[in-house]
């Protein structure tokens, strides 16, 4: 701005310039108001003036007009009257006689007026008493006034203002030279600061004062803070210097920690695959109740220290920020389902109900990442099972809301375990404790499993909490939102036609259990009764048959408290009435032999709890198809699978695969060679990178797993000869599976620069080997006719 300018020019800065302006703002305001007033007393005065005039003039000829009047000597009366012009103050007058008779003089002025009426009596008081002859009124103009007052007041306020401006002038030089320019100095002072500047005082240019003022007490006060920071300052230095060293030594720690879980995971992963797969192949060979207990213990023990080390290297990769989450499509009925079928024996063996309810609101495919998803629930369940000795395990989805393609889901464990105290709820993310060692026993585990899972949550952009009572149990949940994906055009419904309509008894003495079988029917257009006892079911089944409805088909528990469900199977069988009734039975805790004994008792179909969600209607399903073709077989969940589909499942799509398998340690060598012929591979091995690359040379491969520490030639060098030698040689590319025990993200980044197509941490399985042959076999996504 101009203004703004020109008071840099002139050395005016912006603190002076508004005190200016509000001196001089308010010298104005004053001036207009002194002005005011005194215009307000000058017309006062000149007013009073006028009256006084008025009445002074009135007063000279009212005597001999009251005579004249008497006389009726009216040209006199005139003559008077005329002689009132005279005085300038006096524009018009007026007078009128007690008989009617009116005479006046001049002109009426325009404007604002002053007028005054006189009375004019006739006093001759020695011979009649005075007697009012007429009246006289006077007009006087009081334009003049005004017009001489506005000319006075504007001539005031030029001289008032002229008078303020240079008093503002000199109020500004005064501050300029006592205020202003010290205050600059300080500003310039503070401006320029830095380490060199701070060795200097300020010193303020002017004498110094008898009596410390305002400005000498800021000035020792900048002084003081300049020696504070100048302290600070080479504190600091000392502390960065100090800080740089320790991040520098932190750094190498946690490089060293990263090369130390590498190195571990390296070392145990190696063994453990020889511990895991030879065990494995145990369970497939004849062995007595004795010797299968010790492998199961052996597998047990294995996949312990498995998790363990997992655990460890999660902890490893959030804390340093890379572990990424995918976002692909899934369906968690499917994750659910596989969570159960892994955790349904564990839970089996301590003799609690593992329990599966899902939100018919549930979106059939979802967007994100299902194998971590899958890991909470899997520490989640696993934990509530651990520490449950009798009741249930309840695993629940509920659909919060869903709104923009977006899912906002609820998923809780639920368990009547031995609950955590309150004071000990802040305690369970913390890493490396066990709460179990507050309950007198040891547990398994390494206390990192809730440390992980709440983390897993948060990079979900999700919220984890938990609910618990001594005694009672505890439920964990997880809250979070999800895009829905849209659903895939060939996947398969269940079909349900054979189920509609149909009359089912639930016959259930747990009320948990027996309240989420009513919500899966409850689904379809089926009528449902539910009862308690045998013998509420055998007079339900009278009932019901007496009114000409009977039921279709009977959902038992496999216990019931007042009869044991074998014998209620018979019972029902052994009357004619109820043959067409078909008879499912649901077991909470199937052992092996249980279905053939329910067989034998008369049952038509057995499941187990744990597995109601997928297979419940469609084993319904198959039971009424069958009842309406007359036929009659037992059904299982293998039932559900034809024939075809087992074999193509234990067979690789594509038929036999050529494989070569590149490993240094000869136990895992001749492990893995057995377990990938068990799928149906022909298997060659290799010792290292040289053989390997004397072999692909001569023999065309389907697939390599390559180990890549290794003596002479390692994996990631024996990948890049391959990919050179492909290209020198216009050959296909061969996929290359790295199968090793570093497990970091950096090894499998390595892996993929190098040349490799997967990365599959050891220990192995034969289900993992499966998915990766399955996943590269030719005929996979076309499977042969």
């Amino acid at each position: 701005m101009p203004s703004t300018r020109l008071f840099r020019r002139l050395g005016i800065r912006p603190l002076a310039a508004r005190l200016l302006a509000y001196v001089l703002l308010f010298s104005v305001v004053l001036s207009l108001v002194a002005t005011g007033v005194q215009m307000i007393g000058d017309f006062e005065r000149r007013k009073d003036e006028l009256l006084s005039t008025q009445t002074k003039a009135a007063e000279l000829v009212s005597g001999s007009m009251s005579n004249n009047i008497w006389l009726m000597n009216f040209s006199e009366v005139a003559n008077s009257l005329d002689d009132m012009k005279a005085v300038p103050a006096i524009q018009y007058a007026r007078l009128v006689t007690s008989t009617g008779e009116a005479f006046s003089t001049g002109t009426y002025p325009e404007g604002r007026v002053i007028s005054q009426t006189f009375p004019l009596v006739f006093d001759r008081s020695n011979v009649r008493p005075p007697e009012e002859v007429g009246t006289l009124t006077v007009t006087s103009s009081v334009d003049q006034i005004y017009s001489d007052l506005r000319n006075r007041a504007l001539l005031n306020l030029l001289f008032q203002s002229i008078v303020v401006m240079l008093g503002t002038l000199g109020l500004l030089i005064i501050v300029r030279l006592t205020l202003s320019r010290h205050l600059e100095a300080m500003a310039d002072y503070a401006a320029r600061l830095n380490l060199d500047a701070l060795v200097d005082p300020l010193k303020l240019k002017r004498k110094s004062p008898r009596t410390p003022d305002e400005l000498s007490e800021l000035e020792q006060a900048l002084n003081k803070m300049r020696l504070q920071i100048l302290e600070d300052t080479r504190s600091l230095r000392q502390t960065t210097i100090q800080s740089q060293g320790e991040r520098d030594e932190a750094v190498r720690a946690n490089h060293a920690k990263n090369q130390f879980l590498a190195n571990v995971s390296h070392e145990l992963r190696i063994p453990l695959q020889s511990v895991l797969g030879y065990a494995n192949l145990l369970t497939d060979t004849p062995l007595d109740q004795e010797q299968r207990e010790y492998v199961h213990t052996l597998l047990s023990a294995s996949e312990s220290l498995s998790a363990i080390i997992n655990d460890l290297l999660d902890i490893s990769s959030m804390e340093a920020g890379k572990l990424v989450l995918d976002e692909i499509p899934f369906d968690l009925r499917e994750t659910l389902n596989d969570l159960v079928h892994m955790l349904g024996a564990r839970a089996r063996e301590k003799g609690l109900a593992l329990e599966l309810r899902v939100d018919e609101d549930l979106p059939w495919a979802l967007k994100g990442d299902p194998v971590r998803i899958r890991q909470i629930l899997l520490n989640l369940t696993s934990n509530a099972i651990k520490f449950t000795d009798s009741g249930h395990v309840l695993i629940s989805i509920e659909v919060l809301r869903r709104r923009d393609d977006k899912a906002r889901i609820r998923l809780a464990v639920e368990d009547t375990g031995v609950g955590i105290n309150p004071e000990d709820i802040p305690l369970v993310y913390e890493p490396y404790v066990q709460l179990g060692q507050q309950f007198q026993r040891q547990l398994p585990g390494a206390g990192l499993g809730l440390t992980i899972c709440r983390q897993l949550v948060n990079l979900m952009d999700g919220s984890m909490d938990l609910e618990s009572r001594p005694g009672e149990g505890s439920t964990f949940w997880m809250e979070l939102t999800l895009p829905v994906a849209p659903e895939s055009a060939t996947r398969v419904r269940p079909d349900t036609r054979m189920v509609k309509n149909r009359r089912i008894l639930v016959v259930d003495s747990y009320e948990l259990s027996r309240k989420i079988t009513l919500e899966m029917l409850s689904r379809h257009e089926v009528h449902i009764e539910a009862v308690k006892s045998a013998g509420e079911a055998l007079t339900s089944l009278r009932t019901a048959f007496d009114g000409q409805q009977p039921f279709d088909a009977i959902i038992l528990d496999g216990f019931v408290p007042d009869m044991d469900s074998d014998l209620l199977c018979r019972q029902i069988r052994s009357n004619p009435l109820w043959a067409d009734m078909r008879l499912l039975i649901l077991s909470s805790n199937p052992q092996r032999g249980d279905a053939e004994h329910f067989r034998q008792a008369g049952a038509d179909a057995f499941l187990s709890k744990s597995l109601r969600e997928s297979c419940l209607t469609p084993i319904l399903n198959q039971l009424f198809a069958d009842a309406a073709r007359e036929e009659r077989r037992f059904l299982t969940r293998f039932s559900l699978q034809s024939v075809s589909d087992t074999a193509r499942r234990r067979e690789l799509p594509c038929g036999r695969m050529k494989v070569l398998l590149v490993e240094d340690n000869p136990v895992n060598r001749t492990l893995t060679r057995r377990l990938l012929e068990k799928l149906g591979c022909d298997v060659m091995t290799a010792n290292d990178g040289e053989a390997a690359a004397s072999l692909w040379q001569w023999h065309p491969f389907d697939l390599v797993f390559m180990d890549c520490v290794m003596p002479r030639m390692d994996g990631f060098e024996a990948t890049r000869r391959l990919r050179e030698w492909e290209k020198t040689h216009n050959r296909a590319r061969t996929p290359v599976v790295a199968l090793t025990a570093s497990a970091m993200e950096e090894d499998e980044e390595r892996c993929r620069r190098c040349g490799m197509d997967s990365f599959v941490a050891k220990p192995v399985n034969i289900e993992m080997l499966r998915a990766v042959l399955e996943q590269y076999c030719k005929a996979s996504a076309t499977p042969s006719e």
